[in-house]
């Protein structure tokens, strides 16, 4: 069995997998009073399919010894860090659980220099108030022997070899050190350099209540953060696949200096991926992977990478195919699946560039807005860039009502939503007859639309028009009377006056031009303070002047008006506290 003496102790330890030259290993460090093998168990062979992994027992923990009879974080981070070097690495990627998770932490803040990227699962960066409470006698040996015998048999067991009542001490000598250790404060944090993710479960009875998670996350440099919701302590144990899944992404993404370099770059430069899909990867190998918007994104990554080998993915190129939206409306959905979230629709006669197909799904890119997500292939016309530019050329009129119905002969087939660009091509009467993107040919009352000719609309005409979408339901992504969400509905009401604007309201505000007093027609936006006091634009309206305003929002699940008139019926205050400016576009 592997044994290797570290610091004056003889440390027993695990590997899993093959070593590769150019792969750094992986090292698990387990909770309190557990072992290598007890913690990680799952884990270790899993990982061990890609890469070397080493599960040591912790000083003083299952087959490993504890000659001065002690236990504290340092400690074993330092024994971490020597163990790494004994074993003829210069470094290794630390994942921690628990009380490993706190060890973990101490290493990356005393022994950068022996860690590639660190992960700590469930620690704590300080001691809060409420550890000083509850942990004492949760650590007790009497209560333990009293109330949680299987967990007495449990440390009787996997600490056999250190004696058949050590395990008193142990936890004795753990508690003592958990509600003193450790304890950085946020400039200790903000000196990090190394790639972090941190992971806490939603319910975590011991980190989740002081967000600890959260407090490393947001004073670590560039720190990840995965909170899964509905899960409790052992994050790896409850939800492995999708642990291992969300680990090994990490790792490469950001597992090597060459990809954290291209990885900070995305941060400096392309931090928001609704913007342009930039995600890089470069194995250990040197193997320069994953997709990129255009060829643009692709330069700056050959100037700071030179890959041994480039599969690279451009998803903008001359190839790529030009497509017409050929339905009244369709959802953007961020996976190809009914299931996913819909992020976002399309409206009748916008034009996108295809992207990937896969049978019944296609990833696809607004040209409007450069808003991406996956859409039913069925719902698009696939053509040349010239046929999208002439149909859009020929577009003469809007949809002015709410829903117009559209017919085929003598029967009803679709309803057409507001603000979608029609090509008419033929008036009878008081109908109009409209060619779609594919060609076919439908009749509408001409009631329903509104020439371009006549645009553009007046604010206090699309007001007018807008104003009659109060009490159509809240729909996440809408941006028709199917359905809005609060962006939906801004963003459709310029559109209606021919400007294009960003698709989310964060974006709005950043993109739109200041105004200390909002007129009819501006935008006015709301967002909460965190836990920094940092501003997160999340909801926005469209003035109806003085203090009205309209949007569609959750609190009555629909569009709606409200005032910042504390004397007004509509008044709400959580609208007015949270009030964060307005903005203009022409």
């Amino acid at each position: 069995m592997p044994f290797i003496t570290i610091n004056g102790a003889k440390l027993y330890y695990q590997t899993y997998g093959k070593q590769q030259s150019a792969h750094t290993p992986i090292l698990l460090i387990h909770g309190s009073t557990q072992t290598g093998y007890s913690c990680w168990d799952k884990v270790a062979p899993l990982l061990a399919e890609d890469d070397f992994v080493i599960v040591p027992d912790c000083r003083g923990h299952g087959q490993s010894e504890n000659p001065r009879m002690t236990y504290a974080f340092k400690e074993h981070a330092a024994d971490m860090a020597a163990l790494i070097r004994a074993l003829g690495f210069e470094r290794a990627h630390i994942i921690g659980h628990s009380n490993g998770g706190n060890i973990a932490l101490v290493m990356l803040l005393e022994h950068p220099d022996a860690v590639q990227t660190c992960i700590p699962q469930a620690g704590n960066a300080w001691v809060s108030p409420d550890l000083l409470v509850k942990e004492p006698p949760l650590f007790d040996p009497d209560f333990i022997a009293r109330e949680r015998p299987l967990w007495m048999d449990e440390m009787v067991m996997l600490h056999a070899p250190l004696g058949k009542d050590y395990w008193r001490s142990l936890v004795k000598m753990t508690v003592d050190e958990i509600i003193r250790e450790p304890n950085y404060t946020p400039a200790d944090l903000a000196k990090v350099t190394r790639p972090t993710l941190v992971i806490q479960g939603e319910t975590d009875r011991v980190n989740a209540e002081n967000r600890h998670g959260q407090f490393i996350a947001r004073h670590i440099p560039a720190a990840e953060l995965w909170i899964p919701k509905g899960i409790g302590h052992n994050v790896h144990d409850d939800v492995l696949d999708e642990w291992i899944r969300r680990v090994t992404d990490f790792l490469a993404r950001r597992g090597t200096d060459a990809s954290e370099k291209l990885y900070r770059h995305r941060l400096a430069r392309h931090p928001d991926s609704r913007m342009g899909i930039f995600d890089p990867r470069l194995s250990a190998e040197g193997v320069l992977s994953g997709t990129v918007l255009n060829f643009d994104m692709r330069d700056e990554i050959l100037a700071l990478a030179s890959p041994a080998e480039n599969r690279l993915q451009v998803l903008l190129t001359p190839q790529t195919l030009w497509a017409l939206i050929n339905r009244p409306v369709e959802d953007l959905r961020r996976k190809p699946s009914i299931l996913a979230e819909r992020i976002s629709q399309a409206r009748m006669s916008e034009a996108a560039r295809v992207m990937e197909s896969q049978g019944d799904w296609s990833f696809i890119r607004l040209e409007h807005d450069g808003y991406s997500g996956w859409v039913h292939t069925a719902s698009l016309h696939i053509c040349s860039e010239s046929d999208v530019k002439n149909y859009r050329a020929a577009l003469n009129a809007i949809v002015c009502a709410p829903l117009a119905e559209a017919w085929a002969g003598e029967a009803l087939v679709q309803k057409i939503p507001f603000a979608a660009r029609i090509n008419v091509v033929e008036t009878r009467g008081t109908d109009s007859l409209i060619q779609l993107p594919d060609g076919r040919r439908w009749k509408m009352h001409s009631a329903d639309l509104t020439p371009l000719e006549a645009h553009p609309a007046s604010t206090a005409d699309t007001l007018s028009l807008i104003r009659r979408f109060v009490g159509i339901p809240y729909l996440w992504g809408g941006r028709t009377p199917y359905g809005f969400d609060c962006s939906g509905l801004a963003g459709t009401f310029y559109a209606f006056m021919g400007i294009s604007i960003p698709r989310d309201a964060d974006q709005q505000f950043l993109a739109g031009e200041v105004v200390e007093k909002p007129a009819a027609g501006d935008l006015v936006f709301f967002g909460e303070p965190d836990e920094d006091g940092e501003v997160h634009i999340s909801h926005v309206g469209i003035s109806l002047g003085g203090d009205e305003f309209i949007h569609a929002n959750g609190a009555d699940w629909g569009v709606s008006s409200n005032t910042f008139d504390p004397n007004g019926k509509t008044y709400r205050t959580w609208l007015h506290e949270n009030y964060r400016g307005a903005r203009r576009f022409r």
